[in-house]
C-alpha cells in the first residue's frame, strides 16, 4: 500500500467531513475519526480512548482472501507517549447478512499489531477495535469499509462513505489537491522523542502586558554580618560555608580579641575599675565615711563603662556576644536562612567592620516588576502576574501584590511593582533576571491551547496540528493574552483539535525533510 497517497486522500476525505482525527470536545471515553482511502479502497483511522490513541491503516479488501498487506495498528500511551506492549487487540467486522468475524491481532513490534482478516462476503462491512489493556476494556468503532469481488472490481472511490458526504455537503473532485502542506512524521518515531499532544480548549484568561523585572529579598531576608572587634577567627570554631542552613542565633565563628585593641581592652578595663569603686563606695558609704552621693556617682560611671563597653563587644540577642569563660567572641546568625557568601577564613585575623558573612532567606522572595509608564494608569486592576527567569521556561504564576511604586522612574520610565513570590523549594535565585506577564482586568473568552504548544518561527506564532495518527498540519495563527499556561488563538484553531506541545521541533524538521519519512511496515 502506498502510504504517502492514502494519507494524501484520507487527510482530503477527513477536512471534507469535519472528523479530524484522535480527540475532540467529546470527552475521553471515546473520541474517533474514520477515514477511507477512495484511491485503493483502503484507508487509515485514529481514535482514542481511556488514555490510548489507536491508529490504524488498513488495505483494500478482497472476499476470502487476506490481501497482500495486514491492517497495521499503532497503540499508543498518550500521557507518556510511548507504545503500549501486551494488549489484547481485537478486530471485530458485521457485514452483509450480519455476518460476523473476529480476529486476533499479533504484536512482533513493542506497540504494534498486525491483522489479516478474511472476509467471505462482498459489500459493505463495519469494523470496531476492542482494546484489552491492563484489565480493562475499549470499543473504538472504525465505520464502515468496502469487501470486493476481484482486484479488478476496486472502485477507486469505494473508500467514501456516500452518506457521509451527502451530509457534509461535499463531493471531492479531481481538481482538488488533497493533502497539500501535511507533515508525515510516522507513530514509530514519535514514540522515540519527547512527544506530547493536548487538545484546544475554549477558556477564560485574563488580558495582560508584558514587564521585565527582577527577583530580590524582602527586608530582613538578605543580612550582611561583620566582625564587631579585631581578632583571629578561631580554627575550632564552625566551618561552615555557602550553601549551608543556619537558624537564628546559630554560631557562625568565634573571634579570639587582640588584646592590644585600645578600644576592647580599655573599655573593658574601665568597667572592670568602675565595679572595684562601687563595691569602695558601698563599704565607705557603711562606714558613714563618705555621702551618700559619693555612691551614686560611682555606680553612674559603671553604666557608662557597661555601656561603652556593650556597644564594642555586641550583646543583642541572636548576633554576637562575649563567652565569658573563654574570652571568645561569638558570631551568631540573625536570621533563618541560607549563607550566601563567607569573607573570613579559619585562622585569619579581621578588623573592626569587616564583612563576614552574607546570609540570605530565600523561603519568600518578591518579584519586582518595571512596568512601561504607559501602562501605569492601569495598575489599579492588576489581578496577578507570571513570569519566567533565565535558565527555565516554566511559569511562575502569582496574585499577590505587595506595592505599587508611586514615582516613575526618569530614567527607564517605568513604574515598579512588587509581587510575593512563594519559594518553598528555593529553585528560584535573588538577582535572577524574569520576564513576566501583568493581568489586568475581565478575563477574555475563546479558544485556546498550551503555551507550549506555540512556536515562535521567523517572528511568526505556528502551531502544528495533528491530523491523523501521523499526520501533521503546520499553521501560523493570531494569539491573545495568556496567563502562563495557556494562550488565547484568536485565529487559526477550534476547539478540540489536537495541538502538538512536545516535539513541535521534530515534526518541522520532518517538514523541511530533515526526518526521514518511515514508509516501511512493521510485518
Amino acid at each position: 500500500m502506498n502510504r504517502e497517497l492514502v494519507h494524501a486522500w484520507v487527510v482530503a476525505l477527513l477536512l471534507s467531513l469535519g472528523v479530524l482525527g484522535c480527540g475532540g470536545a467529546g470527552g475521553e471515553d471515546e473520541v474517533a475519526a474514520e477515514a477511507h482511502d477512495p484511491h485503493p479502497g483502503g484507508g487509515q483511522f485514529t481514535a482514542s480512548s481511556g488514555g490510548f490513541e489507536l491508529f490504524a491503516m488498513y488495505p483494500h479488501q478482497i472476499a476470502n482472501s487476506e490481501g497482500e498487506e495486514p491492517w497495521e495498528i499503532h497503540l499508543t500511551s498518550v500521557e507518556e507517549w510511548r507504545p503500549v506492549e501486551g494488549a489484547r487487540v481485537t478486530l471485530q467486522m458485521v457485514g452483509p447478512g450480519r455476518t460476523r468475524e473476529e480476529v486476533v491481532a499479533r504484536s512482533d513490534v513493542p506497540g504494534v499489531y498486525l491483522a489479516a482478516p478474511v472476509l467471505p462476503t462482498i459489500g459493505t462491512w463495519r469494523a470496531e477495535f476492542v482494546l484489552s489493556v491492563e484489565g480493562q476494556d475499549h470499543a473504538l468503532p472504525a465505520g464502515p469499509f468496502e469487501v470486493f469481488r476481484s482486484e479488478e472490481e476496486v472502485d477507486p472511490h469505494a473508500g467514501h462513505d456516500h452518506d457521509h458526504e451527502e451530509e457534509a455537503g461535499h463531493v471531492h473532485t479531481a481538481d482538488e489537491e488533497p493533502g497539500a502542506g501535511l507533515i508525515t512524521l510516522a507513530v514509530e518515531e514519535q514514540w522515540s522523542i519527547p512527544f506530547a499532544v493536548s487538545a484546544a480548549e475554549e477558556r477564560e484568561i485574563p488580558a495582560s502586558f508584558s514587564a521585565a523585572g527582577e527577583l530580590v529579598a524582602p527586608p530582613g531576608g538578605l543580612v550582611h554580618v561583620s566582625a564587631p572587634v579585631a581578632g583571629l577567627v578561631q580554627v575550632d570554631g564552625p566551618s561552615l560555608g555557602p550553601g549551608d542552613f543556619v537558624r537564628t542565633g546559630q554560631l557562625l565563628a568565634l573571634i579570639a580579641p587582640i588584646r592590644l585593641d585600645n578600644s576592647y581592652e580599655r573599655t573593658r578595663v574601665d568597667v572592670a575599675l568602675a565595679e572595684r569603686e562601687v563595691e569602695r563606695a558601698e563599704r565607705l558609704l557603711a562606714a558613714e565615711a563618705i555621702p551618700a552621693r559619693r555612691l551614686e556617682e560611682a555606680r553612674r560611671n559603671l553604666e557608662v563603662a557597661v555601656a561603652a563597653f556593650e556597644a564594642i563587644r555586641g550583646g543583642t540577642p541572636g548576633n554576637a556576644g562575649e563567652d565569658a569563660d573563654s574570652g571568645l567572641y561569638q558570631l551568631d546568625s540573625p536570621i533563618d536562612g541560607m549563607i550566601a557568601e563567607r569573607d573570613v577564613a579559619l585562622g585569619e585575623q579581621v578588623a573592626v567592620g569587616d564583612h563576614a558573612f552574607t546570609i540570605v532567606n530565600t523561603g519568600t522572595l518578591w518579584f519586582v516588576a518595571r512596568v512601561p509608564a504607559r501602562y501605569a494608569p492601569e495598575t489599579g486592576r492588576i489581578r496577578g502576574t507570571w513570569f519566567t527567569v533565565e535558565g527555565n521556561p516554566s511559569p511562575y504564576t502569582v496574585s499577590r501584590v505587595l506595592s505599587v511604586g508611586s514615582m516613575i522612574d526618569p530614567d527607564s520610565r517605568t513604574l515598579p511593582v512588587r509581587f510575593a513570590v512563594p519559594n518553598a523549594d528555593r529553585a528560584l535565585k535573588v538577582g535572577m533576571l524574569a520576564e513576566g506577564q501583568i493581568l489586568i482586568g475581565d478575563p477574555e473568552q475563546g479558544t485556546a491551547v498550551p503555551v507550549s504548544a506555540i512556536q515562535d518561527e521567523d517572528g511568526l506564532p505556528v502551531i502544528y496540528v495533528k491530523v491523523t495518527g501521523d499526520s501533521f498540519e503546520r499553521r501560523v495563527v493570531s494569539v491573545g493574552a495568556s496567563d502562563g499556561a495557556w494562550t488565547l488563538v484568536t485565529s487559526g484553531i477550534a476547539p478540540g483539535e489536537q495541538v502538538v506541545t512536545e516535539g513541535a521541533y521534530q515534526v518541522n524538521l520532518a517538514a523541511l525533510g530533515t526526518v526521514e519519512p518511515s514508509h516501511g511496515h512493521a510485518h
